[in-house]
């Protein structure tokens, strides 16, 4: 088996965690924009990608593991996701695995207004969000929300661009310079992190949660695991009501009056160590899909307390060997 980690990066451990589940003879191939990214270290070849926005990409990406016999595309960062989700089936057609749960899925995660949406209209808990000063202004004459606010862009990520706002003049200037903004009711409590995993028919399979210790650059830093109940039924009813395919990384934030669901992630999220030391295995099971087995849920496995820290780890490759990598974004 071979399998493309594409855009890989920094994320060196799920180069190691997937090592782990494969055959000695398989194959772990790693593709980035750039020749320099750290992951690169522990992969057995070495690819430099078109970039994702270009409009050869896919057709290039399908290309690429054709020629080279790649059985599955395991994207890890957001700007690739919405582009092959549209053209997933293309590559299930080729006999490719790319693992990225449906568009609608996608786009519901990637705007964080159709993340609100899909809560209301599903029964899950949200925290208040509108899209217009005007709408936030009602509701806090109201009493309905009362500062502060968030004012956050729909499609941001990695935390940027959050602002909270204690009165109109602050609310409206943020509003003003955020792009795509939303305005959401400030949530006081502790952030937990879910590692949801979903098959080919969209079963849920694993729910794994973890409490947030310590954030970073807006991914998890520190965080240890938890085996909640309440917790646990409310990230399978999240899943349960999207269709999932593979890893999805989700938010809630538990305050006075409970867990809210905050974002939807659907890939390997910073956090996923954390539950891979609980058992949670998610790149055994997409080798086991990718071979057409059937999984068995494990919905009741995550224990407790199990802690995930990180540190940065600093490497001296073989730059040689970097300089040898094959460059698919001048043949594109």
């Amino acid at each position: 088996m071979r399998i493309l980690l594409s855009s890989v990066g920094r994320r060196g451990y799920l180069v190691k965690f997937f090592r782990e589940a494969l055959a000695e003879k398989d194959e772990i191939w790693g593709g980035d924009g750039s020749r320099y990214a750290p992951a690169f270290a522990y992969c057995d070849k070495r690819i430099i990608l078109p970039k994702v926005n270009e409009p050869s990409y896919i057709d290039h990406l399908i290309q690429l593991c054709q020629k080279n016999k790649i059985d599955m595309i395991v994207p890890l960062i957001d700007p690739e996701l919405k582009v092959l989700a549209a053209q997933r089936d293309r590559f299930f057609d080729a006999d490719i695995m790319v693992v990225v749960s449906p568009l609608q899925t996608v786009q519901i995660a990637f705007d964080k207004y159709l993340t609100y949406q899909f809560g209301k209209e599903n029964d899950i808990p949200v925290p208040y969000t509108v899209i217009t000063v005007e709408e936030a202004n009602e509701l806090l004459a109201k009493g309905i929300i009362k500062w502060p606010l968030v004012v956050k862009p729909r499609q941001g990520s990695a935390s940027k661009n959050i602002t909270c706002c204690h009165n109109e003049k602050q609310l409206e200037n943020a509003f003003q310079s955020c792009p795509m903004p939303m305005i959401q009711e400030w949530m006081q409590g502790k952030e937990y992190g879910y590692d949801i995993f979903g098959d080919r028919d969209y079963r849920v399979i694993s729910v794994y949660c973890k409490l947030k210790l310590a954030m970073r650059a807006g991914e998890t830093d520190k965080a240890v695991s938890k085996n909640d109940k309440q917790l646990i039924a409310l990230g399978v009813k999240i899943a349960e009501n999207l269709q999932i395919f593979g890893p999805i990384d989700v938010d809630v934030m538990v305050g006075e009056n409970g867990p809210k669901l905050l974002e939807i992630n659907p890939r390997f999220g910073g956090g996923y160590p954390c539950s891979h030391f609980c058992g949670a295995d998610f790149p055994r099971k997409l080798i086991a899909i990718c071979q057409n087995e059937t999984l068995k849920p494990d919905i009741d496995s995550c224990p407790a307390g199990v802690y995930m820290l990180k540190q940065d780890e600093i490497i001296s490759p073989d730059l040689q060997d970097f300089e040898a990598i094959e460059d698919w974004h001048e043949k594109a």
